[in-house]
């Protein structure tokens, strides 16, 4: 058992001055002045947060941590993630993606790697699918994944982009409702994680198929959204319909990430059904100033804190406003029970800042990953 001692705690809302008590991977009690100094509690270890932000370990809702890319070739596909390269920026949940490549990248290594790092240490979930439709599947079926394969949670899709399948409305719709019904029969609600693209149609497929067929804006689930402004703009009035939307902390042709949301709140942007995400391990073009093609390079899970960070420096989010986008609008959205806040019952899952809001240490499912900005905890061959 760990109890974690005077910490300005944010749950994410402001709490204040707390402390927190861990055992067996949840959380036990938060109080203030929890004090079992002539308690028999074996093995009690305490860990004094004095002058410490403690916070809800961040959710990256698209990760692609057995590596995305291939677009170059076969040797343009990105590595595999590692621990380390996830708990040391505060990430303590991952949900898995495939991306461009569905044929060298199988759903099988998805799943292996998946069970890999949450038997190091942090929590996993993965989307079947990955770019075209039909669908990659485990079972041949959308529906069977979800209900069957305990990880999965939506399906993965590509639109307005020129390296998917251009589905129609009919192939859409037939997809939304095999992710509906497995949603209903497994409990775990179901979404179509859409990577969106630069394509001139944005959402014009999402929009029609909404108004056409009546279908819950709930199980659209647009990511990358902020990657041009003619998109964010999109994006902006697909959620005043009732949908959230993701974006991409790691690069946007539009602005610098805090920037895009600083515009997006003054147009009516709602922060309660936003989440970011970092595309990490994902392959990220690199073009020189002229827009010639010059290399690739590898999205990193860092993006996430550092945007973070730069919205709340700039004021543009509060601490808790900043947080929910990587911890409770996700849990929320993605129905991520125990996820997301600091709750009796809840994960023991946090993240430990500085008052300038700098990464001081990592706990996951109750144990330090990082410990004062030390990596206390590797992956298997790190």
């Amino acid at each position: 058992m760990l109890l974690l001692k005077n910490a300005d705690l944010y749950a994410p809302e402001h709490v204040g001055r707390s402390d927190v008590l861990l055992g067996g991977g949840k959380i036990l009690a938060v109080s203030k002045g929890l004090d079992f100094r002539h308690s028999t509690i074996d093995g009690l270890e305490i860990y004094d947060l004095e002058g410490k932000i403690l916070a809800p370990g961040l959710i990256d809702q698209h990760v692609h941590i057995t590596g995305g890319g291939g677009e170059a070739g076969y040797h343009s596909r990105t590595p595999e993630i590692t621990l380390s390269q996830i708990i040391r920026y505060g990430t303590t949940t991952v949900v898995g993606t495939l991306g461009t490549d569905g044929c060298t990248r199988s759903l099988e290594n998805l799943y292996s790697k998946a069970k890999a790092l949450e038997y190091e240490g942090i929590s996993t979930f993965i989307h079947t699918g990955s770019y075209a439709l039909p669908s990659v599947t485990f079972t041949g079926s959308v529906t069977r994944d979800l209900v069957l394969i305990d990880k999965v949670i939506g399906c993965k899709i590509a639109m307005s982009d020129n390296r998917g399948s251009y589905p129609t409305s009919q192939e859409l719709i037939k997809t939304l409702t095999q992710i509906r019904i497995g949603g209903m029969i497994s409990k775990k609600g179901g979404v179509l994680h859409m990577h969106m693209g630069g394509l001139a149609d944005k959402f014009d497929l999402i929009f029609s198929v909404i108004k056409d067929y009546s279908f819950p804006v709930n199980y659209f689930s647009p990511t990358h959204c902020a990657r041009t402004k003619e998109l964010f703009d999109e994006a902006i009035k697909f959620q005043k319909m009732g949908g959230y939307i993701d974006i991409t902390s790691g690069g946007s042709k539009f602005a610098p990430l805090h920037e895009a949301i600083a515009y997006g709140l003054a147009n009516g942007l709602n922060l309660e059904r936003l989440t970011m995400s970092s595309d990490g391990n994902g392959s990220v073009p690199r073009f020189d100033e002229n827009g010639a093609l010059v290399g690739y390079g590898c999205a990193s899970c860092e993006t996430n804190l550092e945007v973070l960070q730069a919205c709340v420096k700039n004021k543009i989010l509060t601490i808790p406003q900043a947080l929910s986008m990587m911890g409770k609008n996700v849990a929320k959205y993605l129905n991520l029970n125990g996820k997301g806040e600091i709750k009796v019952g809840f994960d023991a899952d946090f993240a430990v800042f500085d008052e300038a809001l700098n990464l001081d240490s990592v706990i996951a499912k109750g144990e330090f990953c990082v410990k004062e900005g030390k990596l206390v905890k590797k992956g298997f061959f790190e």
